[in-house]
């Protein structure tokens, strides 16, 4: 199971981006709030929300759909 977590600040299109522990664009973990260790990213994509972290998105170079 891999660990996600997602950006606290929005992005230039208004999104709050999920990553998986392992990206290479992770930001600083000052900039990113933990959604725990899941099997695939579609809970955490959608739990993002449960912390103002609306909407989200998939990081394109660690979650591939």
């Amino acid at each position: 199971m891999a660990k996600f977590y997602v950006e606290t600040g929005a992005n230039a299109a208004g999104e709050f981006v999920v990553h998986n522990e392992t990206c290479a664009s992770l930001p600083d973990k000052e900039k990113l709030l933990y959604l725990g260790s899941r099997s695939n990213a579609a809970a955490p994509l959608n739990e993002a929300a449960m912390y103002q972290c609306a909407p989200s998105a998939p990081c394109p170079e660690c979650i591939t759909s």
